[in-house]
């Protein structure tokens, strides 16, 4: 099954339907780390996925070397409305949380709270963006052929950031996102100090949207009564910007993910 599966994304990601050029770069140089795993919201699903991604932060390049990001599918349930994917990614990544939260420690410099504007994911103490896909998502380009989550390292994007590469990266995202959809993604319009929390899934959330999230390490900050760690700003690598500039020509003419761009917004607001 998980030959199949790798096939199967594979075939969406190189596909003319799947905006995001950045992953679809990534997964031509072997920087994508996938997991097939049973049941989004499963609790064997999360207890497998806890144990992968702990090994791929373990293991990943945040360098300047290539993209890199770890994708989780599931075989079931499929062809489910944005509501219940939305239910079932949160319930995932509670169930995720509660492994990992054994072991590892919030990321530093990110706010457990997932009503926060500093809010990230955080694995293995890594800060994660997720961008959750499903068949019947609105967005043409967010329809693999079975449930998917992607984590995306806010250490990468930082990187992209310190080299200077924002504004080129923004660009091309938004020709790519109105060539295949024939206008921007709508969340793209969030404010910028909401939570990341509010586009993991994909769906325009009203005002009073309330994350069903609750990480342990919430407990934690409110009994010491103190914030979190200010982000580092990194210094610009003068070698980095030619690295990047080469992936772009090899794989990111048309464009990347409006999801990527909406996270590529934020690290630039906090920075």
């Amino acid at each position: 099954m998980s030959a199949y599966a790798h096939a199967e994304v594979e075939k969406f990601m190189l596909g003319d339907r799947f905006s995001c050029l950045a992953g679809r770069s990534a997964w031509r140089q072997g920087g994508i780390t996938h997991g097939h795993y049973d049941r989004l919201g499963g609790v064997e699903s999360a207890r497998l996925m806890a144990q992968d991604l702990e090994a791929y932060v373990r293991s990943a390049d945040w360098g300047p070397r290539s993209f890199t990001s770890f994708i989780a599918t599931f075989e079931a349930p499929r062809g489910v409305d944005e509501l219940e994917f939305e239910r079932l990614l949160w319930q995932q990544l509670q169930l995720l949380h509660e492994h990992d939260a054994e072991s590892h420690r919030w990321a530093e410099g990110y706010s457990s709270d997932a009503g926060s504007g500093e809010f990230a994911f955080s694995v293995a103490g890594h800060p994660f963006f997720v961008i959750g896909l499903h068949e019947t998502h609105v967005r043409l380009g967010r329809r693999p052929p079975f449930p998917m989550l992607a984590f995306n390292s806010h250490e990468q994007f930082r990187l992209i950031k310190g080299a200077g590469m924002w504004d080129r990266l923004a660009e091309k995202i938004r020709k790519q996102d109105i060539k295949l959809q024939g206008d921007i993604n709508p969340n793209l319009y969030e404010y910028e100090q909401l939570s990341e929390a509010r586009r993991y899934s994909g769906r325009p959330k009203p005002a009073d949207w309330q994350c069903p999230f609750s990480a342990r390490e919430a407990e934690r900050e409110a009994e010491q009564g103190s914030g979190f760690a200010a982000e580092f700003e990194p210094a610009r690598e003068p070698e980095l910007e030619p690295r990047l500039d080469a992936a772009l020509d090899a794989g990111l003419d048309a464009g990347l993910d409006s999801e990527l761009e909406a996270e590529l917004e934020l690290s630039a607001s906090r920075g």
